[in-house]
């Protein structure tokens, strides 16, 4: 982390120091600046120490009871990738609490002290077989209903390969381990060798000569850039201590396919209730979690359940379902809601005798709307053997009439694809999947049953909610019944001839006193204003609408701005606490090679 110093009065040499004047609203002060030089490896050890948080899962069956163990921050969005074994039981996959929920504490900037608990954050997918799961920071801990800021203040760990790692090499493993107490633990070590289970020339774990202990779980693993190559696991006593680091290209691949199967958000409104994540089963756990899920049953079954999360509903609303075959309404029930904004539950319809064969649809209401409408078959399907899919077209969006916009077969800086198709003979209760690649690699594969009933063409999407489409030769194919019925490809490319980039950076910090103790002065607000703004400017008329971030000082005087600056960009920076000299300074520049986050330190005089 690169530092900067801001202060009212001359200190101790230091290695670049100079002075910025500027006209104060109750006083003059000065404003020192100095740059603390780091050496090169200190950068990716920073930043591989600040993207690791604690997880802290509560245990619902057993009070004041919880699961610890740590994670990797993926993306500034607050993505975390951790251990399923973290959030709950493997071999029942069962979660620990029902919402798949976890409070997460990130590391203070000084990393010398315990992690602060800040978000709360909820499973976004969980995969027992890779002992994986992905969290989305889903509010602040205090206060979920509050809105969260624009910037998280996460550090993102950057993505390695860890198919090119090799016997021998270095590997380094952070987290909160029990024995290493309350703050984040670095170890460092090689790996020791490569696990290959199923036989098949791709190993899925690393083995490591680091002791993966209780509270490690789920952390982060890197190579000697500082860079992710795997989840810390286990573990092995029987290998004499050996650890198991979950392999990280298996581990981002998995993330990869989970993200691409989310829903994009032009897909629906956000705010609006709805309801996600059916599937259907003829038996439930304890839990109320659909077991061996499937969209065609054998005939025979005398129960078909619908299990489904909701979200943004609302207690008094009604809530109706319906049940079909083949078309006819078989049975219809209705409850006032009462069972909060979001969670899950299920639905169900039986028959003592057995099901009768057909294509079962469950409907779904809400405040008298139809929200969702689906289903299953049981038995044998009846399907024309004319069944088929047409030529598939490629586009950027969707015309206010269903057609392609932007059609092609090369694209670059998308969140979205759309592909477009015609139809011709599939009906109701007909199985279709549509399974994409990128660059050979099946990242999402979808069965569903038809229900859009004599369409002459329809059009589906991929999409990523966390930036956009990665780079490659995309292939999408459509089956019917298991049977591919027509395919496409076309590229995502890199933007053509740009100037580079600049990433903005996160700013955080602290203020002090200027005296010998050099105590935390809390309640200090920290100003960086709109470029082009003069401190002059601010301080004879201070609007808001001048300020292009700020942040307000703890009660350890930390302090982190609500937005990212950029590197190159002058800002005029304006501190302002009652009972203090003002501080400000013109054309503060943040460095063109500034780390993230980049430290500014502030020290003030009273008045």
């Amino acid at each position: 982390m690169t530092n900067r110093t801001i202060s009212t009065f001359a200190q101790r040499p230091v290695r670049r120091t100079f002075w910025l004047l500027a006209a104060l609203l109750i006083g003059v002060a000065s404003l020192f600046l100095a740059q603390r030089a780091q050496a090169i490896q200190r950068g990716p050890l920073n930043t591989a120490l600040l993207a690791t948080v604690q997880v802290i899962v509560p245990i619902a069956a057993e009070r004041d009871s919880y699961s610890t163990g740590s994670g990797t921050i993926l993306a500034e969005s607050g993505l975390i990738l951790t251990n399923y074994h973290v959030m709950g039981e493997i071999e029942e996959e069962s979660l620990y609490n029902g919402k798949g929920f976890a409070a997460i504490a990130i590391n203070p900037t000084n990393l010398k002290g315990r992690p602060i608990l800040k978000y709360a954050a909820h499973l976004l997918a969980g995969s027992p077989d890779l002992d994986l799961a992905l969290l989305r920071i889903s509010g602040l801990l205090e206060d979920e209903s509050l809105p969260l800021p624009d910037n998280l203040g996460l550090t993102v760990v950057p993505i390695g390969d860890s198919s090119a790692l090799q016997i021998g090499d270095e590997i380094n493993a952070f987290g909160f381990p029990t024995i290493g107490g309350d703050t984040v633990t670095f170890t460092s070590g090689i790996v020791s060798g490569f696990e290959d289970r199923e036989n098949d020339g791709y190993p899925e774990w690393l083995k490591v000569d680091l002791n993966i202990n209780h509270g490690n779980s789920g952390g982060l693993a890197t190579n000697g850039a500082g860079e992710f190559v795997g989840v810390p696991t286990q573990g092995r006593q029987d290998l004499g201590m050996i650890g198991l680091v979950r392999d990280g290209n298996m581990a981002i691949e998995w993330v990869r396919r989970v993200l691409l199967d989310q829903p994009s958000a032009s897909q629906a409104d956000p705010t609006a209730p709805a309801i996600v994540n059916v599937q259907y089963a003829k038996a439930i756990n304890s839990k109320g979690v659909a077991r061996k899920p499937a969209v065609r049953f054998d005939s025979g079954i005398d129960s078909l359940y619908a299990t489904f999360d909701f979200v943004n509903f609302a207690n008094g609303s009604k809530f109706e379902f319906t049940w079909y075959r083949d078309g006819f309404q078989i049975f219809s029930d209705g409850v006032v809601w009462d069972a909060g904004k979001d969670g899950s539950t299920w639905v169900n319809v039986y028959d003592d005798e057995g099901l009768e064969d057909g294509y079962y649809e469950l409907e779904i209401a809400y405040n008298g709307s139809q929200i969702y409408r689906n289903g299953v078959v049981v038995g044998e399907a009846q399907q024309s053997s004319s069944a088929s899919f047409g030529p598939i077209t490629f586009a950027e969006g969707v015309t206010n009439d269903d057609k392609p916009r932007s059609p092609g077969t090369n694209f670059a800086n998308i969140a979205e694809i759309y592909a477009f198709f015609p139809v011709n003979g599939v009906e109701n209760g007909t199985k279709w999947t549509r399974r994409w690649s990128i660059d050979g690699e099946v990242v999402t594969t979808k069965d569903d049953l038809w229900n859009a009933g004599a369409l002459d063409a329809t059009w589906i999407s991929l999409s990523s909610n966390e930036g956009n489409l990665p780079v490659g030769r995309y292939r999408l194919e459509l089956l019917i019944e298991d049977k591919v019925a027509q395919s496409g490809e076309m590229d995502i490319v890199q933007p053509g001839a740009r100037a580079p980039t600049i990433a903005d950076v996160m700013v955080v910090g602290v203020v002090t006193e200027a005296d010998n103790r050099r105590r935390a002065i809390s309640g200090a607000t920290v100003f960086f204003l709109n470029p082009g703004i003069t401190t002059g400017d601010f301080l004879d008329d201070p609007k808001q609408g001048l300020v292009f971030a700020q942040g307000v000082s703890d009660n350890r005087g930390a302090y982190q701005l609500d937005k990212k600056l950029t590197p190159g960009t002058a800002y005029g920076v304006v501190v302002y606490k009652e009972g203090y000299k003002v501080v400000s300074a013109d054309a503060f520049e943040i460095p063109i090679d500034a780390t993230n986050p980049y430290e500014v330190t502030v020290t003030m005089e009273r008045r």
